[in-house]
């Protein structure tokens, strides 16, 4: 996918959201929430101590080593003793090579802790997502359930009305009164429901404001191509950068574990006094570490743990490209299902509407009315969900896109750097 291709579904992607995201959280306080989140908090430590790891691979880990030693002296003829001893200082050298498999290998370390903590913003923006979506959803059939207790409020009303004129049965107020309490309990239901979804919201993410614009837009088709999309989401996913790195990682443990097959000098100085002090040494010591044949086996465990995690890198990236295409059409699906559950819901509600008035009017039954109203209640739920469905689906896609929230990690400001 050339660049013009990949801004174009950028753009298309952005325009899509333009104006019509009041039903989401706001930006930044999404990011805020993103970024206090457990996982995100556990993947930010995680990253700190890969850093500080990593520094130390940079500066290396020999160390001075301090000696001492304390004896005696004896000599038979003529029979004497002399007290001696001595102090040495040597430290290990680190040859250019391993100091080069050293810094790779941190540089691995860190790329794979933020790739880490990538994911964990990702993943996270994808449950705030679920979350929320699964409160609105609750939250957006307030208005409906309103209507509908007005609706059997003004029902009872007319079958009242109807009663006084000697037009209806007595049984039509006990049918109406019965419709009223029924919805009455479906609406406290709902409240029910939508209260414990915002619950479970802010159990997850104690900090995001659980306020949203109830009035829903028509869902919209996503632009461009699902190539366009598939690529775009190939080219920003955190899971897939994770496994990538977390390969360059194990690649670079296995050269730095090839870099200590070779010997291990050392050098250092030391000084004894000898003879009672009649004696002064100062020299250098060279000390060589032969290697032994665990070196070997690590180095090969590390290879077979490389191979292995670029075959699972590899097969992930299938993986994703599939996901991201099912992902892209369903969005094209569901903003379909939507525009057919909408015109059969407003079929149903004139319907409902015609038998309501037909009933006014003393023609038909008031068990017909009731009927068509619960016909239309129920076309109305599955518009609703449906409207839902597209418009998480349209917000699942700009999120996998990086379109909806910051999710990328700039090197230069540092994630452990992000408030």
């Amino acid at each position: 996918m050339n660049a013009v291709h990949t801004l174009s579904l950028a753009l298309a992607l952005a325009m899509a959201s333009t104006a019509r995201a009041d039903y989401l959280p706001d930006p930044a306080a999404a990011e805020a929430a993103l970024w206090a989140s457990s996982p995100v908090a556990q993947a930010r430590g995680e990253y700190d101590a890969q850093t500080l790891r990593s520094a130390s691979l940079k500066r290396g880990r020999e160390e001075w080593t301090v000696g001492a030693d304390a004896l005696q002296r004896r000599i038979d003829a003529p029979q004497e003793r002399y007290p001696e001893w001595g102090v040495a200082v040597s430290r290990p050298l680190r040859l250019p090579a391993r100091a080069q498999a050293d810094r790779a290998l941190a540089k691995a370390l860190t790329a794979h802790a933020e790739a880490s903590l990538g994911e964990a913003l990702h993943e996270s923006g994808r449950q705030l997502l679920a979350a929320w979506f699964a409160w609105l959803g609750e939250a957006s059939q307030a208005p409906l359930w309103r209507a509908q207790v007005q609706l059997a409020e003004q029902q009872l009303d007319a079958v009242n009305a109807r009663i006084r004129l000697g037009e209806a049965p007595r049984a039509d107020r006990v049918s109406a009164e019965a419709a009223l309490a029924q919805v009455r309990l479906q609406q406290q239901q709902a409240a029910m429901r939508e209260q414990q979804a915002r619950s479970r919201l802010l159990a997850q993410f104690p900090g995001l404001p659980v306020q949203a614009d109830l009035a829903l837009p028509a869902p919209q088709a996503p632009g461009g191509t699902a190539e366009e999309y598939v690529g775009r989401v190939l080219e920003h996913d955190h899971e897939l950068a994770r496994a990538r790195r977390q390969a360059d990682m194990l690649q670079a443990e296995a050269r730095q574990f090839a870099s200590r097959r070779s010997v291990d000098p050392s050098i250092g100085v030391f000084y004894k006094n000898e003879m009672g002090g009649n004696e002064h040494l100062v020299g250098v010591s060279v000390g060589l570490t032969l290697p032994g044949p665990a070196r070997r086996t690590d180095q090969e465990a590390a290879e077979r743990l490389s191979t292995t995690a670029q075959e699972a890198a590899r097969r992930m990236e299938q993986r994703l490209r599939q996901e991201a295409g099912a992902n892209f059409e369903a969005a094209v699906a569901q903003a379909a299902n939507w525009q057919q559950a909408d015109r059969a819901a407003g079929a149903l509600a004139e319907a409902a509407r015609l038998a309501a008035r037909a009933y006014g009017l003393g023609e038909g039954s008031l068990d017909q009315v009731l009927l068509n109203r619960r016909l239309a209640l129920d076309g109305q739920l599955q518009a609703q969900q449906a409207r839902l469905d597209a418009l998480s689906a349209e917000a699942r896609l700009r999120l996998d896109a990086h379109q909806l929230w910051p999710l990328d990690l700039g090197a230069e400001d540092g994630a452990h750097a992000h408030p």
